[in-house]
């Protein structure tokens, strides 16, 4: 397990919490983050733990995280702004209407999606976050190239989400490359779990399913 960060001397919660535009329309993110750095979205933040992890590693890449719990979101927020980190942003909000409409054609590298809500009940399946409508937007904002990586604990999601991605023709598997799952000077990211979920799911000795897609 990585251990947390040290705390800074500094806050930056100003800079960290990003409002949703009024009216809602792309967001300008080389104006946002003032560079042209890559940048990933991370769907369902949780506790922050990756987000907090992966912005530190990787100075040279900014991060947008989205949380639609506010007691998350403020967590978060709480963890990210006390280690003065300038390379994130935070959005309280729902993760379709986000994507849909606030982020422009082929503005995003990567998309980080670690334990959506499975949504087990039949009637609520509609409610699953990773469905062909929503991988229509994720197409769109994601650069040829970029990376789609989805993580379950749920067998049945799993099944779900592997149908889903390869029936679209927008995503190809990725190559099972060493660096897929790593995080510079942390290696691979995935043997203790880098999210609160990954790390409770492990001790409960649950199979953890992966998937890893490129747009093409």
């Amino acid at each position: 397990m990585f251990p947390d960060l040290p705390i800074a001397d500094r806050r930056t919660d100003d800079l960290i919490r990003l409002d949703l535009p009024d009216p809602p329309g792309p967001i300008d993110l080389p104006r946002l983050f003032g560079n042209d750095h890559p940048v990933e979205l991370e769907i369902g933040v949780g506790k922050g733990r990756f987000l907090l992890l992966a912005a530190a590693a990787r100075p040279e890449t900014n991060f947008i995280g989205i949380e639609v719990a506010r007691a998350y979101h403020e967590k978060t927020l709480d963890r990210l702004a006390k280690r003065a980190l300038t390379n994130v942003r935070l959005v309280h909000g729902e993760a379709g209407h986000f994507v849909a409409r606030c982020l422009g054609p082929a503005s995003l590298a990567a998309i980080h999606v670690y334990f959506p809500d499975p949504w087990p009940k039949k009637r609520h399946h509609k409610r699953r976050l990773i469905r062909p409508a929503v991988l229509e937007h994720f197409a769109r904002v994601l650069a040829p190239g970029g990376l789609l990586r989805v993580v379950t604990d749920h067998a049945d999601y799993a099944l779900v989400i592997g149908e889903v991605l390869t029936a679209n023709p927008e995503f190809e598997k990725a190559a099972a490359t060493p660096g897929l799952w790593e995080l510079p000077g942390m290696g691979d990211y995935t043997t203790g779990g880098v999210t609160n979920f990954e790390i409770k799911y492990r001790r409960e000795g649950r199979p953890i399913h992966r998937f890893a897609f490129l747009r093409r």
